[in-house]
């Protein structure tokens, strides 16, 4: 099953590439946006996307901002936030792995779609 994921972070093409490398391997579509703000604007434009993925370090708005934004457009989108600190707490996401295991973000997405985790 091919999925569309909205990955928002604010590292710059070479931190986002690797994660992106990853899911765009196992035959899934990437949109990537490199602010909160982006992000929220591409989910307004795009609300079909299957999931969402954010950092929890962000330079222009809040995660937490984010987070509600985005449950405000479409609230049953599976949200993945990726954290250097997998154990916390944060409200409003339904997952949270460690921003250092792209492969992570694979397995949730099998888990909750039936999704390919290679290619």
């Amino acid at each position: 099953m091919r999925l569309i994921v909205l990955m928002i972070e604010i590292e710059q093409p070479e931190g986002l590439s690797a994660r992106k490398l990853v899911l765009e391997t196992s035959k899934h579509n990437v949109i990537t946006a490199y602010s909160g703000a982006s992000g929220v604007q591409f989910f307004q434009r795009f609300p079909n996307v299957d999931a969402v993925v954010v950092h929890v370090d962000l330079s222009d708005l809040s995660f937490e901002t984010v987070v509600r934004q985005l449950r405000e457009i479409r609230p049953d989108v599976p949200i993945i936030a990726l954290s250097p600190i997998p154990d916390l707490a944060l409200e409003g996401v339904d997952y949270v792995i460690p921003s250092h295991e792209p492969q992570a973000i694979l397995q949730v997405l099998a888990d909750n779609f039936k999704a390919s985790t290679s290619n």
